[in-house]
């Protein structure tokens, strides 16, 4: 009788285990920032520029924006998956950068850029994204600014109206 008993609370204690165990992992969330985002995104470069060693993907959401740096070597690819994401939909862009990835600031300039493209990401879903980027060229511009009176129309006494008449 006494091997029963043992038995049957070694059954009742490997149940109340299990139960405390399925409890416990009913709180488990595989996002430690709890923030219920993690989007996944497979981002790809097919050759690296001569003049890049560095790509910046930018992806914005409603709540909060990911930057993702990625060290490269020119002629070399890129294949990266890209996940932690915001959800929901999300603008996304990329630059790149003739320095290493550590130097760039915010003042540093890009020598490529991309247009943003807007992606409606989805937790647990991964999608692709295809970013094209552009040289980016540089100028300096002058803007001036003339003060005339009547907006533009030669002001001088003297000046003929503009239908070829005399003034009066």
């Amino acid at each position: 009788m006494s091997s029963y008993r043992t038995l049957f609370r070694s059954a009742r204690c490997s149940a109340l285990l299990a139960a405390l165990g399925i409890i416990l992992c009913l709180g488990c969330d595989n996002n430690p920032s709890g923030k219920g985002e993690g989007g996944e995104i497979l981002f790809n470069v097919a050759s690296i520029p001569e003049d890049v060693t560095c790509v910046r993907v930018t992806a914005s959401g409603d709540y909060r924006e990911v930057v993702r740096d990625f060290d490269v070597s020119p002629g070399a690819t890129l294949s990266e998956g890209l996940s932690g994401l915001p959800v929901g939909s999300v603008i996304f862009s990329a630059s790149a950068y003739a320095t290493d990835c550590a130097s760039v600031t915010k003042s540093t300039v890009p020598t490529w850029i991309s247009d943003q493209k807007t992606v409606n990401v989805v937790q647990g879903k991964s999608s692709s994204i295809t970013l094209a980027l552009y040289k980016n060229g540089r100028v300096k511009v002058t803007v001036e600014f003339a003060d005339q009176e009547d907006g533009g129309t030669d002001a001088r006494p003297d000046a003929r109206p503009a239908d070829g008449g005399t003034r009066d």
